[in-house]
């Protein structure tokens, strides 16, 4: 089943750059404490009656060993394939900010499993993009070497480690948020690595909880996350896994 599609974000441009953490922070705990996002003709709320993304069966290629990067266009076809919007960001942080704005972070190395900063890592080509209903977002970085791609991954561990529980990671409206964070294994198949996560907490009473994927395939890294907490269990694993079986034959 298609995904509904919602009306497109900004062009790049027209997206202004704004700090990575207060970001990825606004989005994560305010959509999954039910709170109302910003209006916008671009920004829809994560909702239960969101659908998986789809894509036509592509036969799984195994990844080769030192080949060419994945360019910016080839990104852009692979976001397409799967039903998620490419080419409207630049940063993390703006495609983030069209959802959501809001909350402060006290710690933004500790988002590194969404994919903040991959836009400042040593990539070929980095693609943002959130699913057509707007409950997933997604990163993608190609990397020059398998050794590029799997730094992000471990910078994505370290912060699961650092800042597994008990920190006040996040501020809103000066009141301290106390969040969880959770990793869990993945049942993913083709992926060099893999790691879930979710982050739990309470936002003024309000429990929240989101569920992500940080992963390897090759000289590429995917971090995907799913903001709804009616879908985002199921969604994140098969999202991707559609990344990751379209992704060797990409380029």
């Amino acid at each position: 089943m298609p995904l509904v599609t919602k009306t497109p974000a900004p062009s790049k441009r027209a997206i202004a750059r704004t700090h990575v953490g207060v970001i990825v922070a606004a989005v994560g705990l305010v959509a999954l404490a039910g709170c109302t996002p910003a209006d916008s003709p671009d920004s829809g709320a994560p909702t239960s009656s969101s659908v998986a993304p789809e894509a036509s069966a592509t036969p799984t290629v195994e990844a080769g060993t030192g080949s060419a990067a994945l360019s910016d266009a080839d990104l852009e076809a692979l976001f397409t394939g799967i039903q998620f919007q490419p080419g409207q960001y630049d940063t993390t942080a703006a495609m983030l900010e069209s959802i959501y704005p809001g909350l402060t972070v006290s710690d933004a190395s500790c988002l590194a499993p969404f994919g903040a900063g991959w836009e400042s890592a040593a990539a070929s080509a980095v693609e943002f993009g959130t699913s057509n209903d707007r409950s997933m977002t997604a990163v993608v970085a190609a990397t020059a070497d398998d050794a590029a791609a799997t730094d992000l991954v471990t910078q994505a561990d370290d912060a699961i480690a650092r800042c597994a529980d008990g920190q006040e990671l996040f501020a809103m409206q000066g009141t301290p948020v106390t969040t969880s964070v959770e990793p869990f294994d993945l049942s993913l198949s083709g992926a060099d690595e893999s790691r879930g996560w979710r982050v739990t907490g309470d936002v003024g009473g309000t429990p929240f909880a989101l569920v992500g994927a940080t992963v390897r395939v090759g000289q590429n890294a995917i971090a995907l996350v799913g903001w709804d907490p009616a879908t985002n269990t199921d969604y994140v694993p098969q999202a991707t896994q559609l990344f990751i079986d379209r992704l060797p034959a990409a380029g």
